[in-house]
């Protein structure tokens, strides 16, 4: 074995091990026929290439060869991230409410809604994991409406006003997951191992993110959301699923402003001028997401 093939196989490395053990030979042979005669390590551009490669195998995004396929996976991979973003900011009031009974608060101060709500949200995501979406979409459209009624009741507007409280950020990533949801219902459902993996590292990021008792962030929860949109673009030529998450993700705060400037006419203008930074970041975000979307989903079809 020379140099050239070592490397090689370093990198190969990279694909999970079921593609290597039924394609390492071929891929090994077609790199070693294909390289210069006193070649000693593969071009920069060539490592890339595997890298790439692998990382894609990996992800599971090199399996979804129709449009169709790419499709679904893309919409329950953004129901997945609406979900455990919904769940993140559902559960920080009741977490909060049970530390402090740790410390010796009375149990009554525990939100019944809110645990009921986090609850559910937690139904929706472990069925959307397991590819049952019939379930999940029933369960994410009980949490909408549960939602809704116990803002409605805590600010005073329900039921004479059930739209009033569409500006509230918080109502609208499981609304759009059910959309999402309704898009699978006729979708076949397909094997899926180990649907946890998706979701330790999303909950971990996000909850690392999001501002909580865990952890000191004191900006504004759509961090988060910017803070994903940046690596799925970056992850835009490995999975293009990763940016139409993001995508998704973003139109959370996109609906509650858009939301709150069409119920408050009045001060629409003086709180555009004050919040242009932010709305600009927003709309650059969205277009950037979905512009590296339509591009890596266009590659991805031609492949």
């Amino acid at each position: 074995m020379n140099d050239l093939e070592r490397r090689y196989r370093w990198l190969l490395n990279i694909y999970p091990r079921p593609y290597r053990e039924y394609r390492l030979d071929e891929m090994l042979e077609t790199l070693l026929a294909t390289a210069d005669e006193h070649q000693r390590r593969p071009s920069l551009r060539e490592a890339a290439s595997l890298v790439v490669g692998g990382l894609r195998a990996r992800t599971g995004a090199d399996r979804l060869r129709s449009p169709v396929a790419l499709r679904h996976s893309a919409l329950r991979l953004s129901a997945l991230a609406l979900l455990v973003y919904g769940l993140t900011l559902a559960a920080v009031a009741p977490v909060a409410d049970l530390a402090q009974i740790g410390y010796g608060a009375p149990a009554g101060i525990v939100d019944v809604w809110g645990v009921a709500i986090a609850a559910a949200l937690a139904v929706a995501l472990l069925a959307t994991a397991w590819g049952a979406y019939r379930v999940a979409f029933v369960a994410a459209v009980v949490t909408v409406g549960a939602q809704h009624v116990h803002a409605g009741v805590s600010a005073g507007t329900w039921p004479a006003d059930i739209v009033r409280n569409a500006d509230d950020s918080r109502l609208w990533p499981v609304l759009l997951a059910a959309l999402a949801l309704l898009a699978l219902l006729r979708a076949p459902r397909t094997r899926v191992t180990r649907p946890w993996v998706w979701l330790v590292p999303t909950v971990l990021a996000i909850v690392a993110f999001t501002p909580s008792p865990l952890n000191d962030w004191s900006d504004a929860r759509t961090m988060s959301l910017y803070a994903f949109a940046a690596v799925a673009l970056l992850a835009a030529p490995i999975d293009t699923r990763a940016p139409i998450a993001a995508f998704a993700l973003l139109l959370i705060p996109a609906s509650a402003r858009i939301s709150y400037h069409l119920l408050h006419t009045a001060s629409a203008a003086h709180d555009l001028r004050v919040s242009a930074a932010p709305i600009a970041t927003l709309a650059a975000l969205l277009a950037a997401t979905l512009a590296a979307a339509t591009v890596t989903s266009r590659r991805h079809a031609r492949m």
